[in-house]
């Protein structure tokens, strides 16, 4: 798991930073490329490929963590203990539902509705965009199960609200799942 963590908060770290700087244009050419040129892809295709990737890593490491004996959950409550300093900002069930969509937005697929918001509740319904990955592997990827990928996620978030005195719930159904955070 040391080896995988450093990984893990690089990704994470790359997919929450914001950037204001403007984007530099790279030629897709070497200047003896001699007429080959590289595949050139659409803005949608490298978001894809991105969350493909951490949807990979997070797989890679919650298949590492469970060989060393933690469950599924056990793994998501280990990890939102490890990075629970970083949401001390997130003081509301709004603030915090803002968060995680924003991490899942990685996503260029991710789909939410907000069903209910006030100062101590946020309902919503969210669909799941990673299950193409997992149908695409045949169920699993690198030996990770969708449901085994789910278990983890819910139990991060659910530590992650924990850490800052809320409760979070997460009911899949069909290619969605609802999630009910509430101010404790």
């Amino acid at each position: 798991m040391r080896k995988l963590l450093p990984i893990m908060i690089l990704v994470v770290g790359m997919a929450c930073s914001q950037s204001d700087e403007p984007e530099t244009q790279i030629s897709n050419e070497p200047e003896n490329s001699e007429g080959y040129q590289l595949p050139v892809f659409s803005e949608r295709e490298l978001w894809e490929r991105s969350s493909y990737l951490f949807t990979v890593s997070s797989a890679l490491y919650l298949g590492e963590t469970m060989n060393r004996g933690l469950s599924a959950s056990e793994s998501g409550q280990h990890t939102a203990e490890m990075l629970a300093a970083g949401w001390s900002g997130a003081d509301t069930p709004t603030a915090l539902f803002n968060g995680m969509y924003r991490n899942w937005s990685l996503n260029p697929g991710n789909s939410c509705e907000v069903l209910e918001a006030t100062e101590v509740t946020v309902r919503a319904v969210c669909n799941r965009p990673y299950l193409a990955y997992f149908e695409q592997s045949g169920g699993e990827i690198y030996g990770m199960s969708t449901e085994e990928f789910e278990e983890f996620n819910a139990s991060f978030n659910a530590g992650i609200a924990a850490s800052l005195g809320m409760s979070w719930t997460q009911e899949i159904g069909g290619r969605n799942f609802t999630v009910m955070i509430s101010k404790n």
